[in-house]
């Protein structure tokens, strides 16, 4: 037994299947261990970790000088693809490295022949964050608008950054950057939602770097961000409740639930909050809250991220339509608001939106926003933080599509309330050699399940978009919607 074990690991080792300890280490001897969490400590992996110096100021490159953090999970050969990915994070405002745990599982197929690369965008995580202190209001009570004004202008005031230099195209010259100093001639892109955009920055600005590109969560060139988010959110939610319709254990239990969400909406004003004193879901601990329509609104828009809690929502909805207090729906919100304070920097998002989508969103109609559930919140919200926010230079094409031959796999979720599945078929007008992907039943973002994840795994490999073998999305499916508290029906 020994001796055939042993003639087995000869065998290996000349094939080149066992790597030698050493090689893993000598490969990234410069990266330290680390071990990164996901916001709220539930999910954690290790991976190698590094920094980058570059100017704030690509004009100035003598200029002052920024630290940008990255990590690397290797691939576990001593014989690595020379194309690494390269993950994108969304946002805008997220950190590459706080998902990494995640998104290791995603790509852990691709992972086993390339190395993964996390880039915390400059203004994100531990690359220069831009983060801002609201901390001196109760963020559960809603806040006179001067005190929203006042605390962008202290965060500003407080920040030690030119914000102007923290855009899309500044982090897409990072990118270039750090993989100049990795020594990769060539690139895979994944991105998910703002990742995509920031993709597209980069194969627009460095085109003969990128070999294949993934947009999971498709933001076309030409949108404007948070400026179609309400019909968005509207058309996704009339989707899931028509298919609660055709379904008959949820339709016998939860009928007529478009009028319900038309009647809740309507009982909440944008500019009178009902208070609520809730129990804290983790805490037990009594929390005050302001409740109104821009609360209802955004709680139903996360909670159709993703297939399992767009299961809850006849449930949540039948519930709240009639009772006096939207408890449990006001319930999720608070967590939301926990969640999002967690994951996004401010500043950064403050910055993108301001420079980049701002000056086209304030001359588009308002009517468009006007009458959908979200109402113009987010257009109110933007142009508030506008007028305090310095704007840097974007050139006039950045919206205007441009054309690329580079291989590009797109992956919509059917049900996606942020970038729906037109975005994708909008966005696959500009590269020819694409593969559009829906995912049935879900929501932002699909890269995760097994099947997707496979899919993008021979896709990197094989650049084949006409050859991938995408049986497996048939199996694809919504969750079982919940009939009650306990889950679905038997």
């Amino acid at each position: 037994m020994y001796q055939r074990a042993l003639t087995l690991m000869l065998t290996l080792v000349m094939l080149g299947l066992v790597v030698a300890p050493q090689t893993l280490a000598q490969r990234f001897a410069n990266l330290e261990d680390c071990v990164l969490q996901i916001p709220g400590g539930l999910l954690s992996a290790q991976a190698r970790c590094g920094t980058l110096t570059v100017p704030e100021d690509p004009a100035r490159p003598d200029g002052r000088k920024i630290e940008l953090a990255y990590a690397v999970v290797p691939a576990p050969t001593g014989r690595p693809r020379p194309d690494p990915v390269y993950y994108l994070a969304g946002g805008p405002g997220q950190s590459a490295r706080d998902v990494l745990p995640l998104m290791r599982h995603a790509l852990r197929e691709v992972n086993q022949h390339r190395d993964l690369i996390f880039l915390d965008q400059r203004g994100t995580g531990a690359s220069n964050p831009l983060r801002c202190d609201f901390s001196a209001v109760d963020p559960f009570l809603e806040p006179d608008p001067e005190v929203i004004e006042a605390l962008y202008r202290d965060c500003l005031e407080g920040l030690d950054a030119d914000v102007r230099h923290y855009l899309s195209r500044d982090a897409a010259r990072d990118l270039d950057a750090l993989r100049a100093h990795l020594g990769h001639e060539q690139i895979n892109l994944v991105g998910t939602s703002y990742g995509t955009r920031l993709a597209q920055v980069y194969l627009r600005d460095h085109p003969d770097r990128v070999r294949s590109m993934i947009l999971d969560g498709v933001v076309p060139t030409r949108l404007v961000l948070g400026s179609e988010h309400g019909r968005a959110l509207d058309d996704a939610l009339a989707r899931i409740l028509a298919r609660c319709s055709d379904d008959s254990a949820c339709s016998e239990r939860f009928p007529d639930l478009s009028a319900k969400l038309a009647d809740l909406s309507s009982r909440f004003h944008r500019d009178s909050s009902q208070r609520l004193t809730l129990v804290h879901p983790r805490s037990g601990r009594k929390q005050v809250m302001d409740f109104n329509r821009d609360g209802l609104a955004q709680a139903l828009r996360m909670l159709a991220y993703a297939p399992q809690s767009q299961a809850t929502l006849p449930l949540l909805i039948d519930e709240a339509a009639s009772s006096e207090v939207p408890e449990r729906i006001a319930i999720q919100l608070l967590q939301i608001y926990e969640q999002l304070d967690a994951m996004i920097s401010v500043g950064l998002e403050a910055a993108i939106g301001c420079s980049e989508d701002w000056p086209r969103w304030q001359t588009m109609d308002a009517a468009d926003e006007a009458d959908t559930l979200l109402g113009p919140s987010m257009r109110e919200g933007r142009e508030m933080i506008c007028g305090i926010w310095p704007q840097g230079d974007v050139p006039e094409n950045f919206h205007t599509p441009f054309v690329s031959e580079v291989p590009v796999l797109l992956l919509s979720g059917e049900f996606d309330p942020v970038t729906p599945p037109r975005y994708g078929e909008e966005a696959s007008e500009q590269y020819p050699n694409h593969r559009h992907l829906i995912g049935r039943g879900q929501g932002h973002g699909i890269l995760g399940p097994p099947c997707t994840s496979t899919i993008a795994a021979r896709f990197i490999d094989d650049l084949d978009v006409d050859g991938l073998d995408t049986t497996c999305m048939d199996r694809l499916g919504p969750a079982p919607f919940f009939v009650d508290l306990l889950g679905p029906s038997p």
